[in-house]
């Protein structure tokens, strides 16, 4: 089989008719696996699996590739493999700790169970019962093992080796989402009083961090699953018919030596959730919801996490640090068009370059994203006189309570803000977009004047510093046209190149001036 199969630093090419779950392991530790015939992509016979983002960053060196089987082991490729850079340097994906490192089904890379011992799977076990009591005792919620404890409980009485945090849910008593919310609320606020760490995901769902003897932690996700009219719901987007009988009254399984509480009908549980093949281990699954299921769960618990994901990796990864420290060219440009002791609003500021560069100028500034926000430059988070905000452009309700705020606090704040936006319409949807002239207009009721940069079409097939990924590419006057209907006036508009250049990347770009006030 070897000799059908490459490696290369393009990716993997397999024949075509191949369709299991794949391991990938460098030097003997999983590192990643995929199913081909899912994932791959027909190239002249051959199917292409392209490495994940998150390992790209890793490939430089050699290491011994093999590629298994995981469901019988058999090997089917094993070689060693130079991905370019230093040849005597051997490839390590590893968090700085040294700790071993694998893609999970979000494509983040995680420390598997595969990796710690078993000490450490029955501390981690054992967070999860108490968890699961207090969820029963002091929330007065029915509490049981969900998604992978589940499925690794059921299948063998075993946490999943490829499966990197702990999965409870329990089943609301509403069927309506806005009590639904409510319950899951004040089930956070009883845990945090009962001294759990805990962290909101949505209005339906939240995660209880563990910390572990080794200085690591452990999420415990806890999903809200209620039934609405005839189907029940799980989140994050998981719908489906399931009988109220296969839930309830709760039954048990056994995980690593722990009864633990678990749906009546564990079968027909994790028959909805995962498809009739849940049985067959399968490290390459991921969720593919309908987009309906999403969109409806978004509405009802969550704001839209478009590319969140994406970015949140970003940031963690080492690409970061390529990253620019200086200003951009368009911060200057905008400084030259805005006054001194103006506020600037920096709407997804990113690493907060130009944020720290416009507080620098004398400005004080407002760094809004929905990622974590770092400065290389200033030595880790964005600090003072820079005031940071989580903000996501793409929850409307979350824009229209800032953009209120901001109208309510000019009357004591009378400075003008400059609306600052370079980069965002790359990664905004066309409705993410309208959020953000709701929230200009909003926040410009007084004076000011909204800033933004972003590519056009005519560098969709180019050369990107940062390699493909899903971005956005606004036509300017469709832009144009979305500030009109939100009842502002474009006082200046610039198209070209050399405004944004970076590496060998030299994109045409728009960048717009708004006005509100007329």
């Amino acid at each position: 089989m070897a000799r059908h199969i490459s490696v290369r630093q393009q990716g993997i090419f397999v024949p075509r008719n191949l369709d299991e779950p794949i391991d990938v392991l460098f030097d003997g530790n999983r590192v990643w696996s995929f199913n081909p015939a899912r994932d791959g992509r027909q190239v002249d016979g051959w199917s292409r699996v392209g490495w994940p983002a998150v390992l790209r960053p890793h490939l430089a060196g050699t290491t011994e590739v093999r590629l298994a089987a995981h469901v019988d082991g058999r090997q089917l490729f094993t070689r060693e493999v130079t991905f370019g850079g230093d040849h005597n340097r051997r490839v390590r994906v590893v968090d700085p700790e040294g700790n071993q490192l694998s893609v999970d089904k979000a494509g983040r890379l995680q420390r598997d169970f595969t990796h710690v011992d078993a000490g450490m799977r029955d501390q981690i076990v054992d967070a999860v019962d108490r968890v699961l009591r207090d969820l029963r005792e002091v929330c007065g919620l029915d509490g049981f093992l969900s998604y992978g404890c589940l499925l690794g409980a059921v299948r063998d009485g075993h946490m999943i080796g490829h499966d990197s945090d702990a999965d409870v849910s329990y089943l609301s008593r509403w069927t309506h989402p806005y009590d639904i919310a409510r319950e899951s609320r004040a089930a956070a606020r009883a845990m945090r009083l009962r001294g759990w760490q805990v962290v909101r995901m949505s209005a339906a769902n939240f995660k209880v961090w563990v910390p572990t003897p080794d200085g690591r932690r452990v999420g415990i996700d806890v999903f809200g699953g209620f039934y609405i009219g005839d189907h029940f719901y799980l989140t994050a987007s998981l719908r489906g018919h399931l009988d109220r009988s296969a839930m309830l009254p709760l039954g048990s399984v056994v995980l690593e030596g722990r009864v633990l509480p678990a749906p009546a009908k564990p079968d027909e549980f994790l028959a909805l959730t995962y498809g009739p093949g849940w049985r067959v281990p399968d490290p390459a699954f991921h969720f593919n919801h309908d987009p309906a299921d999403v969109h409806r769960m978004d509405a009802w618990f969550r704001a839209s996490r478009n590319k969140m994901r994406f970015w949140q990796t970003f940031y963690r990864s080492p690409r970061v640090e390529k990253v620019p420290t200086e200003r951009s060219l368009f911060a200057v440009w905008v400084e030259d068009r805005i006054g001194p002791g103006d506020r600037v609003i920096d709407v997804g500021a990113g690493t907060g370059r130009d944020a720290a560069w416009f507080a620098k100028q004398g400005h004080p500034v407002t760094a809004l994203d929905y990622a974590r926000l770092r400065s290389k430059k200033r030595g880790g988070k964005v600090k003072a006189p820079v005031r940071v905000r989580h903000f996501n452009v793409e929850d409307l309700a979350g824009v229209l309570t800032a953009g209120a705020r901001l109208a309510h606090d000019a009357v004591t704040e009378p400075e003008i803000r400059q609306v600052y936006a370079r980069g965002l319409f790359d990664s905004l949807s066309a409705p993410g977009r309208d959020n953000f002239w709701r929230y200009a207009s909003m926040a410009q009721r007084r004076g000011g004047q909204t800033f933004v940069e972003f590519r056009t079409p005519a560098g969709r097939d180019e050369h990107f510093f940062f390699g493909r990924h899903r971005r956005e590419f606004p036509d300017p006057d469709e832009v144009v046209r979305e500030v009109e209907r939100h009842g502002g006036t474009v006082a200046e508009r610039v198209i070209g190149r050399d405004l944004a250049p970076l590496g060998k990347e030299n994109p045409e770009i728009c960048r717009l001036v708004v006005r509100w006030i007329r």
